[in-house]
């Protein structure tokens, strides 16, 4: 569902510095938002707040949340805290992999995309 981010209400909140969201803003405008926020059925918000305060930085009116039935302060601490601390950053590994298949997607022609179809044949023929 979209909201409008004015009905959007941020009460008190663990995370209340949003830091630096630069590389989340230009995620956003780039990808439009990957995950909405989370809202309870008065329109406070449950999780969400830097995806908020980004979208709020690029001039958006509206946003995707969706709806979660929160019953009490520990419910919504419970999702707060799952939202913002289940995540696992990429390994040096997975970021070297990453970076390897942007730079061969990323090369224009034919005879590039020929190349790169070739080498992710491999690579499954690997299982890499």
């Amino acid at each position: 569902m979209r909201i409008k981010i004015s009905d959007v209400k941020v009460g008190n909140r663990i995370r209340k510095n949003p830091g630096d969201i630069t590389t989340l803003k230009d995620s956003m405008r780039r990808l439009g938002l990957l995950h909405p926020v989370l809202i309870d059925p008065q329109n406070n918000l449950v999780a969400g707040y830097r995806r908020l305060e980004a979208a709020k930085l690029l001039g958006w009116e509206s946003i995707e949340a969706r709806l979660v039935d929160v019953k009490d302060k520990k419910d919504r601490l419970v999702v707060e805290s799952d939202e913002n601390t289940t995540r696992r950053d990429f390994t040096p590994e997975e970021l070297s992999k990453a970076d390897s298949l942007m730079d061969r997607y990323s090369r224009k022609g034919i005879f590039w995309r020929f190349v790169a179809w070739l080498m992710d044949l491999i690579d499954k023929i690997l299982r890499r």
